[in-house]
């Protein structure tokens, strides 16, 4: 490149040197031909060596357009490497334009086109030729991909704040041709020496492909994300420092607290009761096994619960930490319960039958000969007199001995045994077998009401204490329609819920108000709901899992048969495809729940 602007400064000196010779022999000719008073030669005047004034003359001259042209071949070399350079330059700005992988494009201080590489052009849809001097919004059209309004021209802003700027994550530019491609930008303000924005130039590439691709993973991670919120399973993830990953919208209602709350935290202050877990979570990453804890139970506001709990160790791509799986079984477990005394039941109907069948005969001649001995004894029969005057015995005298040693007190004794035998008898018969009943539509409402007056009427009740006493709360809904069922069975069973209520809060003493019964009838789809709860002294877990057990009672010696609830459950579950329990808080309340089809 300097040979080249040295070579153009010879030629152009070697112009002024011939020049320089050109006018030296035009002058001698010249002379030559009109001055030559002397007629000397042409030779004499080309070189006139006795006129040394002319000759100082020539030299003088010719001495002044060499060095000019020593001078100007001089600056017309620099001048021509300059150009050369500007134009190398110029070529090598231009291959580097169009080999950027990105779109550029070029604006001077008014916003204009200046320059524009072929991806600006492909993404624009304008030609270079069309662009130059252009305005950029013009071309450079673009829209908020979500809002599909206008954006700010990136260029306009760069000039009003002279600092690089970018577009936002959802721009669209739509090129001339109305297609449209999702781009990431920046542009940067051009800053001469003297601190002057030259101009702007803006850098964008077409992200539609990645703008798809992360958007579809937005789609499947908001997709899981819903489908984990919308687990009814407490969903926990933590790393192996116990630090939440993961928290879902179960657990986010079981605590109150919010997902941005309870990510990053330490388990054991956003889920306390979890905190037993972590050895479990350690052992899971460690073993690449999934650690199981069934029917955990936990104290909750209706009294006891149980729940699953299920540990997962993640382990896939270089992360490592556990999911926890939470899962409330309480209802699952009162079925399996409920379906374990069912099975129980069931199992003693059997034996039930048989022992009823043989306990019956012998107890119905001790009955019966315990009323002979009575009638023959204190009864003024014919027979009994003549019978006394045979064996010289006086009738008066023998009823008078016996009432002495108390022996009448001792046949009322046999006689009252041998009833509640017989209703033992009776209900345990009908855990072996179904008999006809007589299924019609019942008004559950003024059966309750019905019941009520019963148990207030009740003889036995009111030995201890006044029925009449205990408050009672009745919340029946309107939408409970008739009840098509066995209505002496379904009376049975909740004077015998309102008696062992009653007989319940009569052992507690209350530090104020008193005893309560609230009784509920509402529809749950197509089943009737029956709920009486009362506010007693409760019933503890021990014992509320076996209180439909058949002779299973807490009661004393003479004050139950252990059968009352039991067959309340058959008539329920066995006799009307219903469903019956009992949940409790100690020292507070028990609420007996009936559940049975509204229709047959």
């Amino acid at each position: 490149m300097k040979n080249n602007g040295i070579s153009a400064g010879n030629i152009m000196l070697l112009t002024f040197v011939l020049g320089a010779f050109f006018v030296w022999i035009a002058e001698s000719f010249l002379e030559f031909l009109w001055f030559n008073h002397a007629l000397s030669s042409f030779l004499e005047i080309l070189f006139p060596l006795y006129r040394p004034h002319e000759m100082l003359m020539r030299i003088i001259l010719v001495s002044s357009l060499l060095v000019s042209g020593g001078i100007v071949s001089h600056l017309y070399g620099k001048l021509a490497l300059s150009e050369k350079k500007s134009r190398e330059s110029e070529n090598d700005l231009r291959i580097t334009f169009k080999s950027i992988g990105d779109a550029v494009v070029a604006t001077n201080a008014d916003g204009r086109i200046t320059r524009m590489n072929p991806v600006a052009e492909r993404l624009t849809g304008w030609s270079v030729k069309d662009a130059i001097g252009v305005s950029l919004p013009e071309i450079f059209k673009i829209i908020n991909a979500q809002t599909r309004e206008g954006c700010e021209s990136p260029v306009d802003k760069v000039l009003r704040t002279r600092k690089t700027v970018g577009l936002s994550n959802h721009t669209v530019l739509i090129s001339r041709s109305g297609e449209e491609f999702q781009i990431s930008d920046s542009a940067s303000p051009i800053i001469t020496e003297d601190g002057d924005i030259a101009g702007v130039v803006l850098v964008f590439r077409d992200v539609t492909e990645e703008y798809s691709r992360e958007k579809e993973l937005n789609r499947l991670r908001n997709y899981l994300s819903n489908i984990i919120d919308s687990m009814p399973s407490i969903i926990v993830g933590v790393d192996p420092h116990g630090r939440v990953t993961q928290w879902n919208m179960s657990a986010q209602e079981d605590t109150g607290i919010t997902t941005n709350d309870a990510i990053g935290q330490n388990l054991s202050d956003v889920f306390p009761r979890m905190v037993m877990e972590m050895d479990k979570v350690r052992e899971s990453v460690r073993t690449r096994k999934a650690q199981y804890e069934l029917r955990k139970p936990r104290k909750c506001e209706d009294g006891l619960c149980y729940e699953d709990i299920t540990i997962f160790p993640l382990i896939a791509n270089g992360v490592e930490g556990a999911v926890i799986q939470v899962d409330d079984v309480t209802e699952q477990f009162n079925l399996e319960q409920m379906m374990i005394q069912t099975e129980k039941m069931m199992s003693v109907g059997g034996l039930a039958a048989g022992m009823a069948h043989e306990i019956n005969n012998p107890l119905a001649a001790i009955a019966g000969n315990t009323q002979n001995i009575k009638n023959r004894i204190y009864k003024d029969l014919r027979q009994n007199t003549e019978t006394a005057s045979e064996c010289d015995i006086s009738l008066e005298r023998m009823r008078n001995y016996l009432s002495k040693r108390d022996i009448p007190r001792m046949l009322e004794g046999i006689a009252e045994s041998c009833n509640r035998a017989a209703k033992i008898v009776s209900n345990m018969l009908r855990f072996s077998r179904k008999s006809d009943k007589r299924f019609s539509e019942c008004d559950l409402a003024k059966l309750m009401d019905n019941t009520i007056e019963l148990a207030a009427n009740d003889y036995d009740l009111k030995k201890e204490y006044d029925f009449r006493k205990i408050g009672i709360v009745k919340e029946y809904s309107d939408e409970l329609p008739s009840v098509y069922c066995e209505e002496n069975e379904i009376q049975q069973v909740l004077l015998n819920l309102l008696k062992n209520g009653a007989q319940a809060m009569n052992e507690k003493e209350y530090d104020e108000g008193g005893p309560c019964f609230i009784l509920r009838l509402k529809r749950d789809d197509d089943m009737a709901c029956i709920e009486v709860e009362d506010n007693g002294p409760g019933i503890p877990e021990d014992i509320r899992n076996r209180v439909f057990e058949p002779f299973y009672s807490t009661k004393g010696v003479g004050h139950g048969t252990g059968l009352g609830l039991s067959v309340s459950y058959f008539i329920i579950a066995d006799q009307h495809n219903g469903i019956m329990d009992v949940d409790s808080v100690p020292g507070s309340w028990t609420r007996f729940g009936v559940r049975i089809p509204i229709s047959c």
